[in-house]
């Protein structure tokens, strides 16, 4: 081979040499090794030169090798190349597939990465003569599109189906109605619900597709309008009776707005209608119970109802919200009755309700038994995560024992667990609050070793533990070193360091940080200037306080009480209470203002 021939790309060497094989070859049998090559080289650059649309157009048995060979390379779930796509689109239009390729139509379609892709890969593919693949490929379609989000893709595919003879079916309409209602564009359903009850329609609405409407009207927020289809659409035009889905998406949405009452009403009227309220039913109503306070009242309802209910027995869902809630309550003697009383009944407690008891007990103070409970939470055969391991770690923090939350740390490790952010900076807080800042430097040694990057809570813990100590020096290093580290301190930070400044009488210095803010756009806030103000009283200094009182009203920062009782003490015994007046009435008009435009 010629140096000048080893210079042309292979790709377009061999698509040169196929081409020329293939124009003088049968036009009903083109080589199979040729159609190879022509389609490796296609896919190495899918750009068509004009000889090969004229040959993929003459020879129509080669495009249908080429296509073969592509809807047969790679399993149904692997998505197709980019340069894949490029080559079917130009097959599709190039020659018309025939209608032994209507299956293999269907397995492409699956193979799209992106759904609105093979939506135009569809409607190329028919404009060029390709037979409908049938229902099946275009719900297939409509529901990759409903969960993109793509409802203008979901219409023009209907206009699609609509234009090649592909009468839709209850399953299509299911489709395009749960996501114009999960999108929350109900009233767009309730058109095409109009539509679907026309004489001349092909599919009548069935329960199914009415329960959609209902819970989208519930997760709207239209209680009312919801009540009143089931009522008028669905009893009287439709003659479709609720049945349990219909009353749980009541009891839900009831539930959600904190109208417990009415959910109860919901569920008084089910039972008379003979719908046998479920497991659903009750969970939903004791959890509502649970998120209004009513806990004694939820444990009540679920007494009394999972004996009358045959179908709704309790779960792990109904127990696990009744244990979190009387965690929440610090009621732990009858959380963990619940909990023995699910484990007697012969259930098995998944590690949901392992974490919350964990969790619950860890916040009550009961170490030993939150330790208990993770013993057996490892012996019913799960694994401790990162959160409950965090979670341990945090209570004995809480309660000064370090050694224990220590020791948490090296299990955790040792369950090949990687301990996180949230971990560390748990662990430097408590060794700042004991003083014991070599252990601090050990800690956040062994944090960077394990590749656990500082966050800005942990420089603010480090900055708050070492000005509490007195060592301010050591406080600024820090705090300088953020800049290095990437991360830039918020409010809190400054309020911390201008805090102890304060107290400290420096409140020079307090004033060049809070300046510092302002050049930084970090925003200062009541806390900031409530601090500020009181040192400056400490020194007598009612000039650049008057400054502050100035920059509140500017920057829109609303005193709290304790700034309110600084500037009275002070300004009332300096006599500059003309000044004091001024500047609460501007916060008494703007209060007024508010008011007024709530009302």
């Amino acid at each position: 081979m010629s140096a000048t021939r080893r210079l042309v790309a292979p790709a377009a060497f061999n698509r040169a040499r196929s081409l020329r094989r293939l124009s003088s070859s049968s036009p009903s049998s083109p080589s199979a090794q040729n159609a190879v090559i022509l389609l490796s080289s296609l896919l190495r650059d899918p750009t068509p030169s004009s000889a090969t649309l004229s040959l993929l157009r003459a020879k129509p048995g080669l495009a249908s090798k080429l296509y073969n060979l592509i809807a047969a390379s790679g399993k149904s779930r692997v998505p197709l190349t980019p340069a894949s796509l490029a080559v079917l689109h130009l097959l599709a239009a190039c020659y018309r597939i025939p209608p032994s390729s209507a299956s293999l139509l269907c397995q492409l379609l699956k193979r799209f990465r992106c759904p609105a892709d093979a939506a135009s890969f569809l409607r190329d593919s028919l404009a060029a003569g390709a037979p409908a693949p049938g229902i099946y490929a275009f719900n297939f379609l409509l529901t990759a599109l409903g969960r993109a989000g793509n409802l203008r893709g979901m219409t023009e595919l209907f206009t699609t189906m609509r234009d090649v003879s592909v009468r839709p079916d209850v399953i299509t309409y299911a489709i395009l109605f749960n996501a114009l209602c999960k999108a929350g564009r109900v009233e767009e359903a309730l058109k095409v619900l109009g539509r679907m009850s026309r004489p001349d329609s092909e599919v009548r609405p069935s329960i199914f597709i009415l329960n959609i409407i209902v819970d989208g009207l519930c997760k709207t927020g239209r209680l009312q309008d919801a009540i009143a289809f089931v009522d008028e659409r669905m009893r009287r035009d439709y003659r479709c009776a609720p049945d349990k889905f219909t009353f749980n998406s009541l009891v839900d949405a009831f539930c959600r707005v904190g109208d417990v009452g009415m959910a109860c009403e919901v569920v008084e009227r089910m039972e008379k209608e003979g719908v046998a309220p479920d497991v659903i039913t009750m969970n939903t109503i004791v959890g509502g119970l649970c998120r209004v306070g009513r806990v004694g009242a939820a444990l009540e309802f679920f007494r009394d109802k999972g004996t009358a209910w045959s179908e709704a027995r309790g779960n792990a869902v109904t127990y696990s919200t009744l244990i979190s809630a009387f965690l929440h309550c610090n009621n732990v003697d009858m959380a963990m009755e619940l909990f023995h009383e699910f484990a007697d009944q012969g259930h098995l407690p998944d590690a949901l309700i392992y974490f919350t008891m964990i969790s619950g007990l860890t916040d009550a103070g009961r170490l030993k038994d939150a330790c208990s409970m993770a013993t057996s939470m490892k012996k019913a055969g799960f694994k401790l995560d990162v959160k409950a391991y965090n979670i341990l770690i945090c209570g004995f923090c809480r309660m000064k024992r370090l050694s224990k939350a220590r020791k948490l740390l090296g299990e955790m490790k040792g369950a090949g667990l990687q301990p996180d952010v949230y971990t560390y900076n748990t662990l430097l807080s408590c060794l700042c609050k004991s003083g014991d800042f070599s252990a601090v430097d050990e800690c956040l040694a062994n944090m960077i070793d394990d590749g656990c990057q500082p966050s800005v809570v942990t420089f603010g813990t480090l900055i708050h533990g070492y000005c509490k100590a007195g060592k301010t020096d050591e406080a600024f290093r820090i705090f300088k070193s953020m800049g290095e580290s990437g991360i830039l301190p918020v409010t809190e930070t400054y309020n911390t360091l201008i805090g102890f400044l304060g107290k400290s009488g420096d409140i020079d210095q307090a004033i060049k940080l809070f300046d510092e803010m302002r050049v930084k756009n970090v925003p200062a806030n009541v806390i900031t200037y409530t601090t500020l103000l009181k040192g400056l009283q400490d020194k007598n200094m009612p000039g650049k306080a008057f400054e502050l009182m100035d920059q509140m009203i500017e920057e829109r920062c609303t005193p709290d009480y304790m700034t309110v009782g600084v500037l009275m003490e002070w300004l009332s015994e300096i006599g500059e209470t003309e000044r004091l007046n001024r500047f609460m009435q501007h916060w008494v008009q703007k209060d007024n203002h508010v008011r007024a435009l709530r009302a």
